[in-house]
Parts: structure tokens; C-alpha cells; sequence
């Protein structure tokens, strides 16, 4: 974590420094034991391409402050075998990896380790309320998001789709917030890197415009080299309606290229439908995890009783035939205590294939159990 980074997360004792009683804090977690069974197809049956994996995962949380200032943190690390630590060592090395999540023991290169204890922090960050405007310092998580999955104008933050469902990457930045009033406010987010003219950065302004949560933003992706300027919208009237684009124009000149998102959920009785259209114009360099042009997303969930919820979701690419679908059914065990079980077929590429291409399968297969207690 860089230097500036360190400074800003000692905010917090210079604003609460003297003050009695000491600030308040909590601290919570999570344990998820979760064995499955995996088959990587791709011509006749074969023993040889089934394989069993487990993650036995714990998250903490810890929160303190007092007054106007706040410090919050969030630490994940897991033990995994088999399969599990295999999609692991791959995602580790695709272009999505990120060195600050590790892997122990020592570096993978053939990808073939079936063993690994893996830690990230998700998120370290400080935030000092002055009232007029909030200042937040460290690796947080920057939702811009206006769609399910897919989100164009949330510029900062990455998705991890290693799991059942996406889990979002925390940004290591500043941000600081302005209300302009009850229903809008001025966001302004730097992330630098160690070479500032590399990082992201952009300015929001939102607010409620009659029956539209509207938005717009500008940035700049010092990585891509790029300019971004967009807009966003959500409004709930009898259906839930979201709608987001986006242009880039990069620094080499000529024209550059739009992605954009549409999105639409309702709910009958007991049950929730969801659907979602992502247009990428840019490929690869724009959304490493889905680089086809069309893409469609859709679920829908049963709230079969106030324990038991079943769901079945759907992500596709249209322009090459491939997907993800899963099917998952959740039972609250007991306060604090869900019991999921879980089918997933993927074929494809990056998003859309279980273990980003782990063995050079054409599709895979799982089914596994998650247990995961709360305290």
C-alpha cells in the first residue's frame, strides 16, 4: 500500500484525539466451508477430467470511530484444495490477477498446484465527516453500480466472478463527497498509483430528477489513456428500470468506443425476475471479463418460504454461444446459518467458463455445498 495511504488511515486519531470515552467498536465475520465436485468436458467421458475441491473460507470485519471520524476494515483469507486452489492459481496468473491477493506456497506457473492458503484485504479505509462534505482515505468499494451485473459508468470498481455469485473489488483512493442537498451530491474519486498519471479518477453528480435517480460523470483511466464521460439512470414505477453508457475517447486520437447497459425487474408474488443487456464497443481493453459485444444476463428467484430460496440465473454472450447458469438453492438453518447447494455449467471464455479457462476445457461443470455461519 502506498505511503499517502498509510498517512490518510492515521486521520482518524488526530480527529478524535483526547476524547473520552474511547471510540466504539465492532467486530464480525463469517466462516463458508464449501466442498464441490467439478467435470471439465470437452470430448468423451473420462474419469481423468473429474476432480473435488474444497475452501474453508473466514472474513472479519472490524469497524471503530467516534465523533465524526471512522475507521473500517475488512481481511479474507481461505484454505483451498483440489479444484478450488487450481482456479485460484489461474485467475492469479490471467490478466485479472491482482498481486496484492495472495497465494502461499511460491509462485504457480503450471498451474497445477492443488493446494493453497490465499488472503486479500477487501477493504482498509477511514472516513472523516466534516458535515459540509465527507472525506474517505484507503481501499474501499466505489459503487456506481446501477445494473445487476453489469455497470459501465462504475468506473473504479472490478468484479470477482471466481465464486457462485460476483463479489467487488475494493480501490485503493480518495474520495471525497458533497451533499448539494436532499437528494443530490458531487462525488470526486483520485486512485494514483505509484506513476499518478496512471490512475483513474472522475467526478459524479447525481440527484433525483420527478421519478429518475439520475447521474453523470467524467474520468480519466491513466492506464488506458483514455478520457470517460457518461450518464446513468434508475427509476421503480410498476417494473425497476436502469440504464447506464458510457464513451471513451483514447489520448491516440480518432473515434473511440461506447459501452452501455439496460436493465428491467419486476416481481409476482413470491417470485422476482431480473434481466439485464450489456453492448461492450470496446473488446478486450475495455471489460477484460467479457470482451463480446452482446451479452445478456437473467435470473429469477423463488421465495418458496421465509427459509428456503431458490434461483436460476443465466449469463450469455450472444455473439459466441457461450454462458454461465446456475442454479442455487439457500435453506436458513438457523440464525446466523444458511446452507446453499449449487449446479453451475459454464462454456466459454473469461466471465463466462468456471475456472477462466482452467485445463483448456470447452465447458465445465460443478456441484457443490456451501455452509457459512455469521458472528
Amino acid at each position: 500500500m502506498t505511503r499517502w495511504l498509510s498517512l490518510l488511515l492515521l486521520l482518524p486519531a488526530t480527529a478524535v484525539f483526547g476524547q473520552e470515552p474511547p471510540p466504539p467498536w465492532t467486530l464480525g465475520g463469517s466462516v463458508l466451508v464449501q466442498p464441490l465436485a467439478e467435470y471439465a468436458g470437452g470430448g468423451a467421458w473420462s474419469s481423468s477430467r473429474l476432480s473435488y475441491g474444497s475452501g474453508t473460507t473466514l472474513g472479519l470485519s472490524f469497524s471503530a470511530g467516534s465523533g465524526r471520524a471512522r475507521v473500517d476494515a475488512s481481511v479474507e483469507t481461505a484454505v483451498l484444495t483440489g479444484s478450488s486452489a487450481q482456479l485460484a492459481w489461474a485467475v492469479a496468473a490471467s490478466p485479472y490477477g491482482r498481486a496484492d491477493e495472495l497465494l502461499v506456497p511460491g509462485s504457480a506457473s503450471d498451474g497445477a498446484q492443488d493446494a493453497a492458503v490465499a488472503a486479500r484485504l477487501r477493504t482498509l479505509y477511514t472516513r472523516l465527516d466534516m458535515g459540509w462534505a465527507s472525506l474517505t482515505a484507503g481501499r474501499q468499494v466505489i459503487n456506481y453500480s446501477r445494473g445487476t451485473l453489469w455497470s459501465p459508468t462504475d468506473i473504479f470498481t472490478e468484479l470477482d466472478l471466481a465464486g457462485i455469485s460476483p463479489v467487488r473489488r475494493g480501490t485503493d483512493s480518495l474520495r471525497v463527497t458533497v451533499p448539494l442537498g436532499v437528494t443530490s451530491g458531487l462525488d470526486v474519486v483520485a486512485a494514483p498509483t505509484l506513476q499518478p498519471s496512471d490512475g483513474r479518477y472522475s467526478a459524479r453528480l447525481n440527484g433525483l430528477v420527478g421519478d429518475l435517480d439520475a447521474a453523470v460523470v467524467a474520468g480519466r483511466d491513466g492506464a488506458l489513456r483514455s478520457w470517460l464521460v457518461g450518464a446513468d439512470v434508475k427509476t421503480d414505477l410498476e417494473v425497476g428500470l436502469t440504464g447506464e453508457a458510457i464513451y471513451e475517447q483514447p489520448d491516440s486520437g480518432g473515434w473511440g468506443w461506447v459501452r452501455a447497459a439496460a436493465g428491467v425487474d419486476w416481481s409476482t408474488g413470491d417470485f422476482l425476475f431480473a434481466a439485464e443487456y450489456y453492448y461492450n464497443g470496446g473488446g478486450e481493453s475495455a471489460d477484460l471479463l467479457f470482451p463480446d459485444t452482446h451479452n445478456l444476463s437473467a435470473s429469477v428467484t423463488w421465495n418458496a418460504s421465509e427459509l428456503l430460496q431458490l434461483s436460476l440465473a443465466l449469463i450469455a454472450d450472444l455473439q459466441r454461444a457461450a454462458g454461465t447458469s446456475t442454479l442455487t438453492a439457500s435453506i436458513s438453518a438457523a440464525q446466523g446459518a444458511k446452507v446453499t447447494a449449487f449446479l453451475q455449467a459454464g462454456s466459454g471464455s473469461a466471465g463466462y467458463g468456471i475456472g477462466y479457462g482452467v485445463g483448456g476445457a470447452s465447458w465445465t461443470a460443478q456441484a457443490g455445498l456451501g455452509v457459512q455461519v455469521w458472528f
